[in-house]
């Protein structure tokens, strides 16, 4: 068992540090240069390390999340709970072991440019609510290039809409149930908080969704963002590609700026964006100035944190934006 294990690790290594080194050069190099890195071959690699986290509990990379102990006498866990019948669609629940009477739930949307990441990197989140009073539902989805839109803001409807059906028995209080994403799924749950039909196609409406806490996201016009000229947005730019194509229709589709039209009802949003990522924060302001045209509400805060310390803090008890997700759920 030791030299499988011994061996196991070999591999890994053989293939994990070249890529690594080749992903740091990448991401040093030139705009050029990396657009030339095979996109197909950078996603691959990715996915098959999440796998690899997913079966190690989370210990093969930055994540740390997975790696957070969960007390069973204050939270009840519940882990890879269907909502759909691919392997993707699955659920991890965590609630207060003891509660008095419905409480209010946060779905949330992992990131990973559409095309990687997982449910299980977000544990200390999971338990920083579940410890505060807050029922928290982090979700899976199916990813690209294997589907494209609209195929996963259908999933992150699913979960939703799953969650709508078993709030009575999760002890849920079904009237304050909020979303909440990191990076590309900041960009999915901000999608299925401004373009009604995704939930409509579940019998739902965006009157279901009490709030939206969207974490960092650049990408709330894709047309845009795929444009803009910065290194950045030319790695970006494949990522949208592989999950949404180039069709100017589909873009707008899946754009959450583009979906805001005067005469619908919107869910209030509480948006956090790091203040160095400067397009990122003048496409919070665009949307929030279309969400103002709407009779809206979409509350930006730009912060001095990076894209990563952005979704950690929000786990995190003592930290400002966890507090600051805590009075908006709570309030």
């Amino acid at each position: 068992m030791k030299i499988l294990e011994f061996l196991t690790g070999a591999l890994i290594c053989s293939t994990i540090i070249p890529f690594c080194a080749e992903v740091e050069a990448q991401n040093t190099a030139s705009p050029g240069a990396q657009r030339a890195f095979s996109p197909e071959r950078r996603q691959r690699l990715l996915q098959f390390m999440d796998r690899r986290r997913a079966a190690n509990g989370g210990n093969m990379t930055e994540g740390r999340g997975a790696q957070i102990a969960i007390d069973a006498e204050n939270v009840k866990f519940q882990q890879d709970v269907a909502y759909g019948p691919d392997a993707r669609q699955k659920l991890d629940i965590y609630s207060p072991a003891k509660q008095a009477g419905p409480l209010p739930l946060i779905l949330f949307v992992h990131g990973g440019g559409w095309q990687r990441g997982n449910k299980s990197m977000h544990r200390e989140k999971g338990k920083s609510y579940a410890e505060n009073g807050v029922i928290f539902v982090a979700t899976n989805y199916r990813l690209a290039p294997d589907v494209m839109h609209p195929k996963q803001i259908q999933d992150i409807a699913s979960a939703f809409a799953w969650v709508k059906q078993h709030a009575a028995e999760l002890g849920v209080d079904e009237s304050r149930i909020y979303i909440m994403g990191h990076s590309a799924g900041a960009q999915l749950v901000d999608l299925l908080g401004t373009n009604d039909r995704f939930l409509a196609e579940k019998g739902l409406s965006l009157k279901d969704i009490k709030g939206v806490i969207s974490l960092d996201t650049a990408s709330l016009n894709l047309a845009e963002r795929m444009n803009e000229g910065t290194n950045e947005a030319s790695l970006v730019g494949g990522m949208i590609t592989n999950a949404f194509g180039k069709d100017a229709r589909a873009l707008a589709d899946a754009s959450p700026t583009a979906c805001i039209h005067a005469g619908q009802t919107y869910p209030p949003f509480l948006m956090f964006c790091g203040e160095k990522r400067k397009s990122c924060v003048a496409q919070h302001e665009r949307f929030s100035a279309a969400m103002s045209n709407a009779k809206g509400l979409a509350v930006v805060k730009a912060v001095p944190l990076s894209h990563g310390e952005i979704s950690r803090t929000a786990g995190q008890p003592d930290a400002a934006i966890f507090k600051a997700v805590l009075d908006f759920v709570k309030s």
